[in-house]
């Protein structure tokens, strides 16, 4: 992080506590957040990592907009990961997606990988249910690239690596245009990888 920022962040931190919390403040300390966030997961500065967590922390502490505490806690989540705090990172994940609408694939998909890895079927088998059948739903309506994604997902949650593929190749039949299914056809191996590592 360079000494500017730095002394950016110190300053907006200070005025936030001296004078009260601004909109212009907390946008200082939302873009600062996410420079140091990337930054450092980019160079492996744990430094940078820290501080980005301390800011995290503040913000959550004086943000009432709860748009906003998603995407700290999804920073904080990516922050402890980096650190290597991996049972802290998952609850603070689950505390972002929790607060998405009940019917949101994220969030769907996100307590079929928790309750696999719980070894508790009988609720990831609910989840994955629901997920294909809101997926399928919104597909339906109307083509999605996120809703086609998260329904591949949850085949391979519930169907395996092979299922999988086959409905990425119907989906890239019927959308051959569509950048994010071509992209994720290209790295397959790469994307069932980490969906292996994910559910360790």
């Amino acid at each position: 992080m360079n000494k500017l920022l730095y002394i950016c962040v110190v300053f907006v931190l200070s005025m936030g506590c001296s004078t009260g919390q601004n909109k212009k403040d907390l946008n200082k300390l939302r873009d600062s957040l996410d420079e140091l966030v990337i930054e450092g997961t980019l160079h492996n500065d744990t430094v940078m990592l820290e501080n980005a967590f301390k800011i995290s922390g503040y913000l959550l502490s004086i943000d009432t907009a709860e748009i906003y505490k998603r995407h700290y806690y999804q920073q904080r989540s990516i922050i402890l990961a980096s650190l290597g705090r991996m049972n802290e990172a998952m609850a603070d994940a689950e505390h972002s997606v929790m607060s998405l609408p009940e019917d949101n694939p994220l969030r769907l998909t996100f307590l079929s990988v928790k309750y696999i890895k719980e070894h508790n079927k009988d609720s990831a088998d609910y989840y994955i249910e629901k997920t294909i059948a809101v997926c399928d739903k919104s597909l339906n309506d109307k083509y999605n690239e996120d809703m086609a994604i998260n329904k591949i997902k949850a085949i391979y949650l519930r169907d395996g690596e092979k299922k999988a593929k086959a409905c990425l190749s119907e989906l890239l039949n019927i959308h051959p245009d569509s950048p994010l299914l071509k992209a994720l056809d290209e790295d397959w191996d790469e994307w069932v990888r980490m969906n292996k590592e994910e559910l360790r």
